[in-house]
This record gives C-alpha cells, sequence and structure tokens, in this order.
C-alpha cells in the first residue's frame, strides 16, 4: 500500500495533475515499457527481498488494456525459466516509476490519453 501511495504522489508532483489511483498505476507500467529488459529483471530478482509480497490484494478501477499491457512486458522476461507475474510487474513499475523525472512520466501520461482517449481526455488527467 505504501507503494502505491508513495507513487501516486510523485505522479501527482511530476504531472501537476490530480491522478486516479488506477491512473497512477497506468501510467507506471506504460513508464515500464521504456525500461530496458534487463532493469526490469534486476528488479523483479530483488522484489522478494522488498517485502512487498502479501497476503492482501488490492483492486484499482483501471484501463482494460492495463493487464494487457503488464502482460506484454511479462511475456518478454524470464526469473528463472518462468514468466514473472502481472502482480509483479505492477510492484516493478510502481518501484522504477519513482525513480522517474517529471518529463517521463509526462510522456507516460501523453500516451496513456493517446490510447485511452475515452476516459483520459486532455482536461480529465
Amino acid at each position: 500500500m505504501d507503494l502505491l501511495i508513495e507513487a501516486h504522489c510523485h505522479l501527482i508532483r511530476s504531472t501537476r495533475q490530480m491522478l486516479a489511483w488506477g491512473t497512477t498505476l497506468q501510467l507506471a507500467v506504460l513508464h515500464l515499457e521504456t525500461i530496458p529488459t534487463a532493469t526490469i529483471a534486476a528488479k523483479l530478482r530483488r522484489l522478494p527481498s522488498a517485502g512487498l509480497n502479501g497476503s492482501e490484494k488490492f483492486f484499482l478501477g483501471a484501463p482494460k488494456g492495463l493487464g494487457e499491457c503488464a502482460a506484454g512486458i511479462a511475456a518478454q522476461i524470464s526469473i528463472d525459466g518462468d514468466p514473472p507475474t502481472i502482480v509483479s510487474i505492477y510492484l516493478v513499475a510502481l518501484q522504477i516509476s519513482l525513480d522517474a523525472d517529471p518529463p517521463e512520466l509526462l510522456a507516460a501520461l501523453e500516451r496513456a490519453r493517446r490510447t485511452t482517449p475515452a476516459r483520459l481526455g486532455p482536461k480529465r488527467m
């Protein structure tokens, strides 16, 4: 939960816009698409020691294509011969978004507007 809150606040500060919780995850995953797979794989390998895997699950309202986008990233990576879970992709996306500069996150916001125009009009995000 703390990771999502930190990423949410970072995205709001970076974009200077009020964002929905699901949009935070969407922008984090869109930004993750721009990260080299070796960097993502390294973060995924360190994920178990980060203390982020727990028994609680939280559900956010997010665009339909979010899972497909995360699955596309997961399909490019193998951790000990297996693809990572979608949940682990979401966690790494949120982690990596904390290190992103505002221009990188603004680029993800613009991509989100182009790919989900019905929900994310220029004035709504």
